[in-house]
C-alpha cells in the first residue's frame, strides 16, 4: 500500500498557475501518484496506457520540461511515424543526438503536415475544393490530393480552355520556386468549343504527390504550397493548401538542439499542424503579450488557444518562449491522439473481476462472446466520471478500456453503471 505524501508542486505552462498542495497519493495500483487532481490527469493516464509515456515509476513529474529530442520520440509514438530508413539531416550538432533518438528525430524533421486539409473557393454557382486524405504524412508517404469542381446551380455551366489541359497541379516551396508541376513535359491537344458541367455534377481530378521534386528527389524540410489550378482561358481558378515538411524543424543555424526544452510556441505550432487545424482562428489571440509572438506564428497560437490545445495563462498572457511543462505536452498530445483516432478503446459489459496475480477482468462483448483480459498492476479507473478503483466496478457496468499495445494488459478503464 502506498503511503500518503505531502508535496507542493508549482506547475507552469497551464492556462493557470496551478499550486497543488497536500497531494494525497491514491491507493495501490495508480499509474502515477503525482498527477492527482491535475487538469491533464486523464490525458497523462491515457497516454501512459498506450505506451506514449512509459510506465515504470510512480512519478510523472508534471512540472518538468521536455527536451526536443524526447519530444520527437513522443510525437512519433503519437503519430505512428517511423524514421527507419530515413536519413538524419546533416545538423551541425547531429553528434549530440543520442543514437536511440535519431530515427525519431529523422522522422519528425521530415514529417509532413497539411494544415488545414481543405480549401474552398466559390464563384457564383461553381464551388472549387482542394483536399488531402489526411493531415499528417510520414517522410515517404504519398500525399493524396483531390481537386473537385461542382456546379451547384440548376443549369449547365460552360468553361473555355486553350487546349485539353483542363487543370494543373503545382508544388511551390517557401521561396516561391515551383519544385514540381504536373503539366511539364506533357502534350496537350486543341479543344474546339466549350466544356459543359451539368447542373449538380462535378469534375473530379485526383492525383498523388510522393513528396518528390521534378527530378524525383525528396524535397527538403520547409513550407510548400500544394496548388491546384483550373486552367480556363479567362480567369483561371487557383486553390492551395500548405504542407509543412518538418513538424519540429531545425533552428536557423542548422542545429537541432536535442537537449533544449520545447517552448510553448513550438508546442502550439506542432500540435496545430499535426491536427490539420489551419492557422486562422475565429478571432486574434486575446493575450496581452501578443507582441512577443512572432507575427507568422500568431495565427497558430490563436488556434491553439481557441481550441484549448495550449491554453493561455489566467493573466491573459501566452508566454511563447517559456518551456512547456510535461503536463502541457501530455494535454496537447492527448488531443492529437483523440483527433486522429489513435485511441483504440475496447468496449464491453463487465461480467467479473478476479483479483489475483495477475488480476483478470471478464468482459461480454456486443456479440455476447466473453473474453478475459489481464489488468495491469499500474492502472487508472473511472466510474461514472469519478476516480475509482477496480473494487468499485460492478457486474453489468459498461466499460471502455485501453490496453498496453494491441494485446497487452488493460491499464485504463472508464465505466458507467447504476
Amino acid at each position: 500500500m502506498r503511503t500518503r505524501t505531502n508535496r507542493t508542486l508549482r506547475l507552469r505552462g497551464w492556462g493557470t498557475l496551478v499550486l497543488v498542495a497536500m497531494i494525497v497519493a491514491p491507493a495501490w495500483g495508480a499509474i502515477f501518484t503525482d498527477i492527482v487532481g491535475l487538469p491533464a490527469q486523464r490525458a497523462i493516464e491515457r497516454l501512459a496506457a498506450k505506451g506514449i509515456f512509459k510506465i515504470g515509476t510512480d512519478k510523472f513529474m508534471p512540472a518538468g520540461t521536455v527536451p526536443r529530442g524526447e519530444f520527437a520520440v513522443l510525437l512519433t509514438r503519437v503519430l505512428g511515424a517511423s524514421g527507419q530508413g530515413v536519413p538524419l539531416p546533416a545538423f551541425k550538432d547531429a553528434a549530440e543526438i543520442p543514437k536511440e533518438m535519431q530515427p525519431a528525430v529523422a522522422a519528425i524533421t521530415n514529417l509532413g503536415s497539411v494544415s488545414p486539409v481543405r480549401a474552398e473557393v466559390r464563384k457564383g454557382v461553381v464551388v472549387y475544393t482542394l483536399t488531402t486524405d489526411k493531415p499528417v504524412y510520414g517522410p515517404t508517404d504519398v500525399v493524396e490530393l483531390r481537386f473537385t469542381i461542382t456546379n451547384t446551380g440548376k443549369e449547365n455551366v460552360k468553361f473555355e480552355f486553350v487546349n485539353s489541359q483542363f487543370y494543373d497541379f503545382i508544388i511551390r516551396n517557401g521561396e516561391g520556386v515551383d519544385v514540381a508541376q504536373w503539366s511539364l513535359g506533357r502534350a496537350f491537344l486543341p479543344v474546339n468549343g466549350l466544356i459543359a458541367l451539368a447542373a449538380g455534377e462535378s469534375f473530379v481530378y485526383p492525383t498523388q504527390w510522393k513528396q518528390l521534386d521534378q527530378n524525383d528527389e525528396p524535397v527538403p524540410p520547409g513550407r510548400y504550397e500544394l496548388i491546384a489550378v483550373q486552367t480556363t482561358k479567362q480567369d483561371p481558378t487557383t486553390l492551395s493548401l500548405a504542407l509543412y515538411r518538418g513538424a519540429l524543424p531545425a533552428y536557423p543555424d542548422n542545429t537541432f538542439r536535442p537537449k533544449a526544452d520545447v517552448s510553448r510556441l513550438e508546442l502550439a505550432a506542432v500540435i496545430v499542424r499535426a491536427m490539420g487545424l489551419g492557422e486562422s482562428p475565429s478571432r486574434p489571440p486575446a493575450v496581452s503579450d501578443a507582441a512577443e509572438i512572432p507575427a507568422q506564428s500568431r495565427g497558430t497560437v490563436g488556434v491553439a488557444i481557441e481550441k484549448g490545445l495550449v491554453p493561455a495563462w489566467p493573466d491573459r498572457t501566452f508566454r511563447p518562449a517559456q518551456p512547456a511543462t510535461r503536463a502541457d505536452v501530455a494535454w496537447a498530445l492527448d488531443k492529437v491522439m483523440d483527433q486522429l483516432g489513435r485511441y483504440d478503446f475496447s468496449k464491453g459489459m463487465l461480467k467479473d473481476i478476479r483479483v489475483g496475480t495477475p488480476t483478470l477482468m471478464v468482459i461480454e462483448e456486443l456479440n455476447k462472446a466473453q473474453r478475459t483480459f489481464r489488468v495491469a498492476r499500474a492502472n487508472a479507473v473511472y466510474r461514472n466520471n469519478n476516480v475509482a478503483e477496480l473494487k468499485d466496478l460492478l457486474p453489468g457496468d459498461t466499460l471502455l478500456f485501453l490496453k498496453v499495445g494491441d494485446v497487452g494488459d488493460v491499464a485504463y478503464i472508464e465505466a458507467t453503471g447504476k
